[in-house]
């Protein structure tokens, strides 16, 4: 027997509202925060980082993971870097995926905007450490292995080093200990050593992202709540047949 027309509808609005429950779970949120970060500076080195109004430049890579079954939608990057200057008001970054040794993958996305530098209170070197934050982004990205950089711009070459981190009071992963950083242009490996600079062992370094995680629920999931609403909408019409 076919349904009324009354009982269609019925149905459709119990499957709607299912599946709105579902759709809530999507758009479910953190609060924004930091998402990664790789660590505080661990005293040992420093890199030049910076682009430079003379167009040199020198760039450090680091990769942060998003966890399967997340999207991030990240509204701001940073860099911890010793500085000889304090005047920088804008930053460039990028984000890449696929970045290997010799390849620096694809870009997905990048930038220069304006920044803040703030000081984190610690120093190496004769020099002190700042934060140089950009914020009001608004990327979104799947789960995956990313790598980012974040370089005041700044006067002079060289102004500005990024510092190396082991992974104190880092957050999400890989926290800081994973050595696979990368430097520009060719994208070699970064590798430290006190007497030839970055040959030896390899570093990372002291930077992160910050924004909001949204939980997305597995396929397998949104397929049963699908099929759950069939079954409610189809109860619901039986259950108001004359």
């Amino acid at each position: 027997m076919m349904l009324s027309l009354r009982a269609a509808i019925r149905r459709f609005l119990v499957v709607a509202v299912a599946l709105a429950g579902v759709s809530a779970t999507v758009r479910s949120t953190h609060a924004d925060s930091i998402l990664w970060y790789n660590g505080d500076f661990n005293e040992s080195n420093a890199l030049n980082n910076g682009l430079y109004s003379s167009s040199l430049y020198s760039l450090v890579y680091e990769d942060f993971i998003i966890p399967v079954g997340q999207t991030w939608l990240i509204q701001g990057v940073f860099s911890n870097n010793l500085m000889t200057t304090t005047t920088s008001t804008s930053a460039y970054w990028e984000i890449r995926s696929g970045v290997s040794s010799g390849d620096g993958g694809t870009l997905i996305a990048s930038g220069t905007n304006d920044a803040t530098l703030a000081a984190t209170g610690r120093s190496g070197f004769g020099l002190d450490e700042y934060l140089v934050s950009v914020t009001g982004l608004g990327i979104s990205l799947t789960s995956g292995t990313y790598w980012l950089t974040v370089a005041p711009v700044v006067e002079d070459n060289p102004v500005s080093f990024i510092t190396t981190t082991s992974g104190a009071n880092s957050i999400g992963a890989p926290p800081g200990d994973d050595d696979n950083s990368y430097l520009t242009s060719t994208f070699d490996s970064i590798y430290f050593d006190p007497a030839q600079n970055y040959v030896g062992y390899p570093a990372d370094f002291s930077m992160g992202v910050t924004g909001v995680a949204l939980a997305i629920p597995e396929p397998s999931a949104l397929v049963s709540a699908s099929i759950g609403a069939v079954f409610l909408g189809s109860f619901a019409v039986r259950r108001r047949r004359p």
